[in-house]
């Protein structure tokens, strides 16, 4: 077999360095990776201590419900009682809201066919050349 040179060391010397680096490297990515994965860090934190979240989101939506709670109205500001034919117009309407916007958007579908088809015949006419 030849003796290995100097040179033939130096480049096993570089490869095994090179592959060093490349595993260390392939270690920093990994880290970092699940470093920054928040859904996974969030899912196993869960895992770990779901004591801790639930007491934290009851505690959020305790101070929330005191923080953005609505104020209450004066007396004189409150809101009075309706007649039960208001309130019966009222339900009616509400509930034919939805059937008069079809009807309302048919019409003026219709409407506009009917002018892009008046358009389109008065352009045919104009391009028609005359006999």
């Amino acid at each position: 077999m030849a003796k290995p040179t100097q040179k033939s060391s130096e480049i096993a010397e570089l490869i095994r360095c090179a592959d060093a680096a490349r595993f260390q490297i392939g270690q920093a990515h990994h880290r970092l990776k699940q470093k920054l994965d928040i859904p996974l860090r969030i899912r196993d934190s869960l895992k770990s201590s779901p004591l801790k979240w639930l007491t934290g989101s009851l505690a959020t939506g305790f101070v929330g419900s005191f923080l953005f709670r609505s104020r209450k109205p004066r007396k004189d500001e409150a809101k009075k009682s309706r007649g039960w034919i208001m309130s019966s117009l009222s339900m009616a309407f509400n509930l034919a809201k939805p059937a008069l916007k079809i009807y309302g958007a048919k019409i003026l579908q219709d409407y506009l066919q009917h002018q892009l088809a008046r358009r389109a015949a008065a352009q045919h006419e104009a391009q028609r050349p005359p006999y």
